[in-house]
């Protein structure tokens, strides 16, 4: 059966592809499909349960590891969306289509692009990170801030679930509620929780921290400048002196 698949494959691909058996019944398929950097893109075939595998056999994934992880949860979600959207299954790293005899062909090309997709992650890596300002900010807090006992959305005014602040710390009896502002609607969002905080009196203090401050309009940074007590202007800016803030509140006296 192989050497009809070969056969069928070679006039398909005109001549331009090689079979080799790496493993009884699992044959690597060398074809002029490529990585973005050039590399050959592996693809393994397998008769299993009368339908045609085509897999990588992890190596995707491990090329990927190489300058990029998908070592977080946001991170697997856009990588499951490419597996989904480009008709394909991921089981333990191994990326795979299955499909007919008559449709190899086509499932080939359909794999290869998915696999393509996936690999380019990596040179994709700066829209990939920004879209991961929110977990970015949490996995910070989560792993540095916890001696500060932060809450997550939290509800300063209960009965207003419309005005829910990203974490509360409480480092000197009166809770910092920290609000993560990756565009204008967050800031404006973040501004009027602020000033609906201060019309109910609640004793507080607010800190921003921006995806990147430069980025609001003018009248936008003015607005949010005027309620909150303490902007960090970039994840980076919040990263090396958000320890050193919530210390200086837990020792220092309050004044609002």
């Amino acid at each position: 059966m192989i050497e009809r698949i070969t056969n069928q494959l070679k006039e398909q691909f005109n001549g331009r592809i090689r079979v080799s058996e790496k493993r009884p019944g699992i044959y690597q398929l060398f074809i002029p499909l490529y990585h973005e950097d050039g590399d050959m893109i592996e693809v393994y075939l397998q008769l299993e349960n009368g339908r045609w595998k085509i897999s990588d056999y992890a190596m995707t994934l491990m090329r990927l590891s190489y300058s990029y992880e998908v070592d977080t949860e946001n991170k697997e979600k856009i990588f499951q969306k490419i597996i989904a959207e480009n008709g394909l299954k991921e089981e333990d790293g191994n990326i795979f289509i299955t499909t007919k005899e008559e449709q190899l062909y086509p499932a080939i090309l359909q794999f290869a692009g998915g696999i393509s997709k996936v690999s380019s992650m990596r040179y994709f890596k700066r829209e990939v990170i920004e879209s991961l300002f929110y977990e970015q900010l949490d996995e910070f807090v989560d792993s540095e801030l916890l001696p500060y006992h932060p809450g997550k959305k939290v509800l300063p005014i209960p009965e207003r679930d419309d005005l829910e602040a990203d974490y509360a710390f409480r480092p000197n009896g009166y809770p910092v509620f920290l609000f993560g502002v990756k565009d204008k609607d967050k800031a404006r969002l973040a501004t009027i929780c602020c000033l609906e905080y201060q019309k109910l009196h609640i004793d507080f203090r607010s800190y921003i921290v921006h995806e990147d401050f430069t980025r609001l309009g003018k009248k936008d940074q003015s607005r949010l400048t005027s309620a909150c007590d303490k902007q960090f202007v970039s994840l980076d800016d919040f990263k090396e002196h958000a320890v050193n803030f919530l210390e200086r509140e837990k020792y220092a006296g309050h004044t609002k």
